[in-house]
């Protein structure tokens, strides 16, 4: 970025884009392209509605959306006219709602449809700053206190029309130091802690990722992440700042869909994407069987053996060479044009990456670029690179980012891009960042003899054994999760003899070898409970286990038949599993595990 602010960005980027697309947006079936122009005259229109119903500068505007267009208009409206932001994810309850908009006093929220007006008009009474709340769908009327996008913007160009050049001075008026956004977490733990981001760390961030992560011009990119969620967030801006076109995908469901219709230039995505089309790749394989199973083994060894000698930096040529471009003709280049025919790479992000995945992916001739950040440091601390990548780690920390690992490893950050406090709530801040300015990220990790930063785990859910054994539960889970027949995995055992785990079964792959194997039940939930399935389970942990070290292995598991889900509130909106919470759910079945020892 050139600007020390994301509003003189958003205004310079429009003037820049003129008539150039700049978002892709479904609608009706169809993909329809809109142009800077048309931000830009949306935007000012909606920010100027804003300030027609009284917010004054430093008021916090929510938005309860899924990830559209709208979104982003309204998030840039409220970003012109000196408004500070607060995202609340479409996936949260009433009450989550209310104490969001109730926490950071809310004086307008914009609600993308009548259910999620629903859930601000319940918690009406308990609400007195909120002062409008803005309908993406569906008709304001009967609805107290509400309005429609086209009523907002019609009352933006009267109030802009009655008070020329306000919406300019307004924008003028922000500085660096001015708070951007406030963004709240998940809450597993208790109430969400609200995260104050400045105009200056965002600013920061943007324009240390593009020093190492190359974004040109018109590179069209598929954005599907939750915008309430700072990955999210950040992409936007930094496809906004580097004039990437946006193609919006329909949502989290149809994404394999989306691809080749938008066909992307890159995309930044969750592990648990990548997980699915690894699984998805590898069951369509088995089912073919026969010549095609042959070849795309034999495809996917030379593919490892290229992967192999790239990662080590050295040239692919004769012999090889030759096999890998039969390889590429006759499986890979098919599997990379389902994914839009033209992709530079993937970006992942949000949660560990296993590296099994990336190398997979990788030996297809697809690049998987990890990255690391938080919430509080908006949102990248390191990411590999193109031309400097290692499988296993999230890259080095970006240029002006300072990383240092404290005695009992866990990761600090300091910089210019950690956030400002935890809104209403010092003493928080207080524990978060030392008097040094380090942020205590909660992470723990290593960094290698190269720079290179790897995450072993969260500092809170290290599983100590009661042999003394400190296990990452991720690193196991990742491998557990590399199974074709394994969708979620969750690794148990604190303070335990040895580990358990809960494995959820993938309903496709145990339903297709239920008929392979002359079991007549067809309901995964049953098949989980059938004794013919744990035993062939129970064999396929057992040779995973011999890659681990003993203390890591597997001893006892759960079979589910029924997947994590938002909607059951195992996962969160990006796709994580909540520790806390399968263990309220589940914790009985885990602990009878050890019943008879």
């Amino acid at each position: 970025m050139r600007e020390t602010t994301i509003g003189r960005m958003f205004l310079n980027r429009v003037a820049e884009g003129g008539d150039d697309t700049r978002y892709i947006v479904p609608r009706d079936g169809k993909w329809e392209p809109m142009s800077y122009r048309e931000v830009g005259a949306a935007v000012r229109e909606m920010a100027s509605g804003l300030m027609s119903l009284g917010l004054a500068r430093g008021d916090k505007v929510a938005i309860l959306s899924s990830t559209r267009v709208e979104w982003t208009l309204s998030d840039f409206a409220a970003i012109l006219g000196g408004f500070v932001t607060v995202p609340i994810y479409p996936s949260n309850l009433p009450d989550q709602v209310e104490y969001i908009l109730a926490h950071s006093g809310a004086r307008a929220v914009f609600v993308e449809d009548e259910s999620q007006w629903n859930k601000v008009a319940g918690a009406g009474k308990n609400l007195p700053d909120l002062a409008a709340t803005i309908l993406f769908t569906g008709s304001p009327e009967g609805k107290e206190g509400a309005i429609g996008l086209a009523g907002l913007r019609e009352k933006g160009a009267a109030y802009a029309a009655a008070h020329p050049g306000a919406l300019e001075a307004r924008t003028e008026e922000i500085r660096p130091e001015d708070d951007l956004t406030i963004i709240y977490t998940s809450g597993t733990t208790g109430p969400p802690k609200g995260t104050v981001i400045r105009h200056s760390n965002v600013a920061f961030d943007v324009t240390s990722t593009l020093k190492v992560v190359d974004v040109p011009r018109g590179s069209v990119m598929l954005q599907f992440l939750p915008l309430a969620h700072v990955l999210g967030r950040f992409e936007h801006f930094l496809s906004f700042d580097a004039m990437a076109v946006t193609g919006f995908a329909r949502g989290l469901q149809t994404v394999a869909e989306d691809l080749p219709a938008v066909r992307p230039h890159m995309m930044i995505s969750v592990p648990r994407l990548y997980e699915k089309f690894y699984a998805a790749v590898l069951g369509k394989v088995h089912q073919e069987g026969g010549l095609k199973k042959t070849i795309f083994l034999w495809a996917l060894s030379v593919g490892r053996e290229v992967s192999a000698r790239r990662q080590r930096g050295d040239k692919v040529g004769g012999w090889l060479g030759f096999k890998f471009s039969l390889a590429d003709r006759l499986v890979f280049g098919k599997i990379r044009e389902r994914l839009g025919g033209r992709l530079r790479f993937f970006v992942s992000g949000g949660a560990p990456l296993a590296r099994e995945i990336a190398e997979f992916f990788h030996a297809m001739g697809i690049l998987i670029l990890e990255g690391y950040g938080l919430t509080e440091t908006p949102s990248v601390v390191s990411a590999n690179q193109v031309e400097s990548f290692k499988f296993g780690t999230v890259g080095k920390p970006l240029p002006g980012t300072e990383v240092r690992i404290a005695a009992d490893g866990e990761i600090l950050i300091r910089g210019p891009h950690v956030f400002k406090e935890y809104f209403r709530d010092p003493a928080a801040t207080r524990e978060a960042i030392d008097l040094e300015g380090w942020f205590h990220s909660g992470d723990i990790g290593e960094i290698d003899a190269d720079g290179f930063l790897r995450i072993t785990d969260r500092k809170k859910d290290i599983i100590v054994t009661s042999g003394g054994k400190n296990v990452a539960p991720q690193n196991v889970e990742n491998l557990l999760k590399t199974d074709k027949f394994v969708s979620q995995s969750f690794v148990y055992g604190d303070r335990k003899k040895y580990l358990t785990a809960l494995l959820t079964l993938s309903p496709e792959e145990i339903v297709k070898w239920a008929g392979e194997n002359g079991v007549a039940e067809r309901d995964p939930v049953a098949l989980a409970k059938d004794p013919r399935v744990v035993s062939m389970m129970s064999a396929r942990v057992a040779e995973m286990n011999r890659s681990l070290a003993s203390f890591e292995q597997i001893k006892k598991f759960v079979l589910l038949g029924t997947d994590f889900s938002q909607e059951t509130g195992e996962l969160t909106p990006t796709l994580k599993v909540k520790r806390k919470v399968v263990i309220q759910k589940y914790g009985m079945l885990l602990d009878a595990l050890y019943e008879k020892d």
